[in-house]
């Protein structure tokens, strides 16, 4: 985290950090987005080792959740967008969340499990969006600004990551992800690729699952570069948006 911290305060505030299809976020407004997503968990109650569910698609938003989280020292929940109904309920249960952060796509499969979990969730939608009872508008939460964070002490061996599977056989159940093992997958990655500041990776696999946070989200951050996605894999603009992003290297399975 210190290292990851280090690289977004010293990258220059208009180089691209992100980019998702026709939309760029420079580190400058990924930091800004970062601390006022931390406002909002800190005021509902999240600190060092809670749990945050995060039910997005692949956004800045998703992102700039799990730098909010990081930077809390709390454990980023990452649920499958395409688990719904009663194993939604279970693993919203389970995650120990009480808060969640999610996108508009989610809203319709959180109002079928109304009542049946504990996690308040906090979306990204439209103005006059209808939302469920335990669903809030995150715009009306966000503060225009906020400070860095108090950063607690985090070791490398605490919990920073539950990555769910898509529960095909069962329940879906998570994998435990710790500070020192995304650390080190950004640092030897960076390494292995050559990723070299300003430079750029294309990953466009869902967040949710790990890959795309793990090899290209964490070393094109660790050495100042650019992590390019989009919010649904598409095979037909894959090889154009690697020539669009000029990424030099791309994560695919």
């Amino acid at each position: 985290l210190d290292g990851l911290r280090e690289v977004i305060a010293g990258a220059a505030p208009d180089q691209v950090a992100l980019r998702f299809e026709d939309e760029a976020v420079t580190y400058g407004a990924y930091a800004c987005e970062v601390n006022r997503l931390a406002a909002v968990l800190t005021r509902a109650g999240v600190s060092a080792g809670t749990p945050v569910a995060i039910l997005c698609r692949n956004s800045p938003l998703f992102l700039a959740t799990v730098g909010a989280v990081a930077k809390l020292g709390a454990i980023g929940a990452l649920i499958n967008t395409h688990v719904t109904g009663t194993g939604l309920a279970h693993v919203l249960t389970v995650s120990g969340a009480q808060v969640g952060i999610c996108d508009a796509t989610a809203v319709a499969p959180l109002a079928d499990v109304v009542g049946k979990h504990p996690v308040r969730f906090w979306a990204e939608v439209p103005a006059a969006t209808a939302l469920p009872p335990d669903v809030h508008a995150l715009g009306d939460a966000l503060p225009d600004r906020a400070p860095e964070p108090d950063i607690p002490d985090i070791r490398g061996g605490d919990v920073f990551l539950y990555i769910y599977t898509s529960g095909t056989t069962g329940y879906p159940k998570p994998a435990i992800v710790r500070h020192l093992r995304f650390t080190m997958g950004g640092i030897t990655l960076a390494g292995m690729l050559g990723i070299e500041p300003g430079e750029t990776i294309y990953a466009p696999l869902p967040l949710y699952h790990g890959e795309s946070l793990f090899v290209g989200f964490a070393p094109a951050f660790r050495v100042g570069g650019t992590f390019a996605s989009r919010r649904a894999f598409s095979a037909s603009a894959f090889l154009d948006d690697v020539r669009r992003h000029r990424a030099v290297a791309f994560v695919y399975v």
